[in-house]
């Protein structure tokens, strides 16, 4: 059966809510749809952040902060006018809407420990969202992977794979996300994926930037293509312990707490070791592959950045595009991501498989609630 899904992404870079219309049947896409971002306010980025300080020091530990509720009413607003503005635009589409993924706003995401279950927390509400716009919503799509021993993380590879077959890539290739994570996706010669998270994404960057008074981000990456990298640090970054475990693994953006050792560095030079760092750890990802990509296809906002791509490009023997050069909508692709997997949620397929969060078997996940 076919659905015209909207899927709603809020990424731990905390730059805004993303929203796609998907056309699909849960295995192949038919068509992408109109999409949009609705950018945070610098006050309500400021209260998201305080909530992810908040959620830091809690670690699961006693009553929830008291900030995750205003949190949550942020989440439920920005979501719901996301939704409403490109419905409001897109009538043909919303006319033949059948239901809706939601993400929700990662603030503490902890994998699992020497066989202790992992623990993750989106906030958002489902069951509101639904009821505001009258529409089923499919939420909570990491717990039940979770439970399972799983990752929880990364979801988007069964998309990835879709993708590649959509667009007829040349197979084995690479769909790698550079969020405030890095993760990416391998899908082999016999369409068979792998996925994990690598290391740091664009976070400490961004954090590194904003603490020299610079903005939020690196623009194109022209602080780091005037800096010059410090492999030395970077090879001692790599000792972390996340690097020591076993693919598939997952992360949360703050667990590369860096800066601290580039303190003394100049904004150049300390951009370009980060995103040095970036790249050492996705090449170190794929030497553990038994195949060759023939390309990797970079998506997510690290690939506006000119001194990553660049890097990829001199670092991996395999051409570097990113979504633009394969038609893909790019700012949409993790959005149309929770639509294709509120979909597989409905008709009870799997999201998430042993090569990919490391649970025992294919699992199905999310929560659906309905607006009556």
């Amino acid at each position: 059966m076919d659905y015209v899904s909207l899927g709603l992404m809020s990424g731990t870079s905390l730059d805004g809510v993303d929203a796609a219309f998907l056309h699909t049947d849960g295995e192949r896409i038919h068509e992408f749809g109109p999409s949009l971002c609705i950018q945070y306010s610098p006050k309500e980025r400021v209260i998201l952040e305080q909530t992810i300080k908040s959620a830091l020091k809690w670690n699961f530990l006693g009553p929830r902060p008291s900030i995750f509720e205003d949190a949550d009413n942020i989440i439920l607003e920005t979501h719901k006018l996301a939704v409403e503005q490109l419905c409001g635009t897109n009538k043909s589409w919303s006319r033949r809407l059948n239901l809706i993924g939601f993400h929700g706003q990662t603030v503490l995401h902890l994998p699992p420990l020497d066989g202790t279950r992992g623990q993750t927390l989106q906030l958002g509400n489902g069951e509101k969202l639904a009821k505001v716009l009258n529409c089923p919503v499919w939420y909570d799509f990491r717990s039940n992977d979770i439970a399972n021993m799983g990752q929880g993380a990364p979801l988007a590879p069964i998309y990835h794979k879709s993708l590649a077959s959509y667009s007829k890539l040349r197979l084995p290739t690479v769909i790698l996300n550079i969020g405030g994570v890095s993760n990416l996706t391998f899908v082999s010669k016999n369409n068979e994926i792998i996925a994990t998270d690598t290391g740091p994404g664009n976070g400490p960057i961004d954090t590194w930037i904003n603490q020299n008074g610079l903005g939020l981000y690196d623009p194109y990456g022209q602080y780091a293509l005037a800096g010059k990298a410090d492999y030395a640090q970077v090879k001692s970054w790599l000792k972390y312990n996340f690097f020591k475990k076993k693919i598939p693994r997952s992360a949360d953006r703050y667990d590369f707490n860096v800066l601290n050792d580039i303190k003394n560095y100049s904004v150049e030079d300390g951009a370009a070791t980060l995103v040095a760092f970036i790249v050492e750890a996705i090449a170190d990802v794929i030497k553990e592959f038994n195949q060759d990509p023939l390309e990797m296809i970079v998506c997510g906002g690290g690939r506006h950045n000119k001194a990553i791509i660049s890097l990829l490009g001199r670092k991996l023997d395999m051409k570097i595009s990113t979504t633009e050069k394969v038609g893909w909508i790019s700012d949409a692709v993790e959005a149309q991501a929770f639509a294709y997997l509120a979909v597989r949620s409905q008709l009870g397929l799997p999201i998430s498989f042993p090569a990919t969060t490391g649970v025992k078997e294919p699992l199905t996940g999310g929560k659906l609630s309905s607006p009556n």
